[in-house]
Parts: C-alpha cells; structure tokens; sequence
C-alpha cells in the first residue's frame, strides 16, 4: 500500500531535485518543472486530508449533540457495555451510560410526560432492564432504574392519571424495582430502593412499604440500602396508615453503632416528613452549625479499603442543612420552624439562605398566607 508522505520525506525530495543533475539528452521530453511533485506532494495529500477532516467533523458534531431519548433507549438496547479485565470501562460502556444519563435529564423538562408517553417508556425501560443490561456494566443499569422510577414522577402542574394501563404500568415499575431491590449487587440494590421514591404521589407505591420495612430492619442489609430505606419511608408511609414503617424507622434511630449514624439521621428526616416530634432534638441539632462542625460520620466512600470517622466539610454541612430543611418542612414543632426562619435570615451560605426561603414560602403558599 502506497502512504502518504511524512514532512521528512518531502524535504528530501526537495533536497534531491535541487541537486546537480546531469542534461536531458535531446529525445527526452521536457516538461514544466515541478508539476508532478505539486501535485503528488501536495494535491493528492490535501484532497484526503480534507476529507478526513471533514469525517472527524461529522464525528464530533455526532458525539456533541446530546440525543433524544429515543435515540438514547436505541443504544441502550445494543450490546457492548461490558468492562475490560472487570476494570476498565470501554468506549461502548461510557457511550450506554451516558445515554442512561440522558434518560435520567430529559425527564426532568418542566412539562413533565403524557401518560401514553410515561406507560410506553416505563415498558420499554423495563425490557432493557431485562434483556439489555447486565450488573457489571458502570453505572448504567443503576441509572435505568432510577429512569424507570422517575418515568411516573408526578408533575405537580399536571392532573391525575389513573386509567386502568397507568394504573397497570405503574404496578410493573414497582414489581421491577422490588426484585432489583434483590440483586447480589449493593449498588443496583440500592439505585433499586431509591428509585421507589419517585412513585410516592401515588397510591400503588404503598405497595413498596413492606420491602423497604423490610430492608431497614435487617441487620444483615448492607448500611447503604438500610439508609436508602429510611430515606424512601418517609416520602412514600402515611402516619396513619402505616403504623410499621414509622415503628421501623423509630427502631433505626435507636442504632447505637457509631457508624450508623447516617442510617440515624435519615429515619429521623423520614419521621420529620411524617411529622413525629419525638425526632425535634433529632432535627434541630441537624439544623445547627456549631452541632454539624463536631459532628463526625464513618466515612466509606474516600477510601473503601479503609474507612474512618471525620468531620463534615463546609458542602457536606450545606447538603444536610437543605436535607433536613426539606423534612422538616412537615414537622410541627415550634422550635424547628424558628430555626428554619433564622437559617433563612443569617446562614452563611446564600445557596442555603436562599433553600430556606423557597422551603418557608412553600409552607405558606400551601397555608395561604404570604410570603415570608
């Protein structure tokens, strides 16, 4: 195969013709000097240069425009998601998690979906789930999960939508997200678990309540799905109405283990949510900066191989903050209100300030009074 030129080899052809040479004998025929170098030096290479160029172009358009979700439940269906050596994670595996990613975004449009729309992409989420992805591949099948629990989020602008196939669609997302609760891998297990959430504005994600009881209440469950049950308790129990899923949570709170204290923490969000003021002490030190600056977690994430207590950094304390103002929006504890009008007023943070006013001017929207 013929290739192209290198800059290294032009410049000795070109060194080459301005060399001595001896005359053209009279039967040779002359031509004018340098046309065939231009041309296979410089024609021939610029004409497939630019095509390439022009294919790396097309590429990179393709590889920059962010596809529709059709196009990311298309890829999603196609093999090649596997790890390298179980460690590396390949091009095709990168490409199907951001397309699980996708899904995830392109769900959160402030419209929200037609039914016809969330009863076709639950299914169609649910069979790759079953015959597309596999446990190994990155993030993906732990994002899928999450789509397929948001795909019947309730938009707060949109009505009811209790046909008998919604109805029945919504029943398959549950079931799928409970067996997947199931699998060997932590990861799936939990994504599973706290996929559930999303269903809680509708009245089939009470069927979810004995599985998460469950799972909160096993010693033997590894912490992370015990902390992802406690979390999705909260939004999807009714006080009056699930009795065990508030005794559940009320148990998590009673770990003494010191590195449970997350597990903690979450039951007594969840409890907040439900409006138990038996967690008021509970909430308000989680609504304090001098308590959050001594508190210490068991911190897993930084360094597997070995964990440790440490403090809590300055977003961490931010994140809690804003956590547990969303639980304890609920609560009916005189001192807990306050503390969330002083946070609105005199938190260090604008990005918390400014939580906690949308979080006061909700509750008293939904009271009709006036904004705070």
């Amino acid at each position: 195969m013929s290739q192209l030129p290198m800059p290294s080899d032009v410049r000795k052809e070109l060194s080459a013709s301005s060399a001595p040479q001896q005359p053209l004998s009279a039967s040779e025929t002359l031509e004018p000097p340098g046309v065939k170098l231009i041309v296979r030096l410089f024609v021939i290479p610029l004409l497939i240069v630019s095509v390439a160029v022009g294919v790396m172009f097309v590429i990179g358009l393709l590889a920059g425009r962010e596809p529709s979700m059709e196009e990311a439940l298309r890829r999603l269906r196609a093999p090649g998601g596997e790890r390298t050596a179980n460690w590396l994670v390949g091009p095709a595996a990168k490409q199907r998690y951001l397309d699980a990613k996708t899904l995830v975004d392109k769900m959160k449009s402030p419209q929200g979906l037609s039914q016809a729309d969330r009863i076709a992409l639950s299914s169609q989420l649910i069979d790759i789930l079953e015959n597309h992805t596999q446990p190994h591949e990155g993030e993906v099948q732990h994002f899928v999960l999450l789509a397929l629990g948001r795909s019947w989020q309730k938009h707060p602008s949109q009505a009811e939508m209790n046909s008998p196939q919604a109805i029945e669609s919504r029943r398959k997302t549950l079931a799928t997200l409970l067996k997947y609760s199931d699998a060997p891998e932590l990861a799936t297990r939990k994504a599973a678990v706290l996929a559930t959430v999303y269903l809680s504005a509708h009245p089939e994600a009470s069927e979810a309540l004995p599985k998460l009881v469950q799972k909160l209440s096993d010693p033997r469950e590894d912490i992370d799905v015990r902390i992802a049950a406690a979390t999705a308790l909260g939004p999807l129990a009714e006080p009056a109405r699930d009795p065990r899923a508030i005794e559940a949570l009320r148990a998590a709170m009673r770990e003494s283990d010191p590195r449970h204290v997350e597990l903690v923490w979450s039951a007594a969000l969840s409890l907040a949510q439900l409006n138990q003021p038996e967690v008021a002490d509970t909430i308000l030190k989680l609504l304090s900066r001098q308590e959050l600056s001594k508190l210490e977690y068991y911190d897993r994430e930084s360094d597997p191989q070995n964990p440790s207590f440490r403090r809590l950094s300055d977003q961490e304390q931010q994140r809690i903050l804003i956590n547990t103002m969303l639980g304890a929006r609920k609560l009916e504890v005189a001192a807990v209100q306050s503390r969330l009008r002083q946070i609105a007023q005199s938190d260090p943070s604008p990005r918390v300030r400014a939580a906690a006013v949308e979080l006061l001017n909700a509750a008293a929207a939904e009271h009709g009074l006036a904004p705070q």
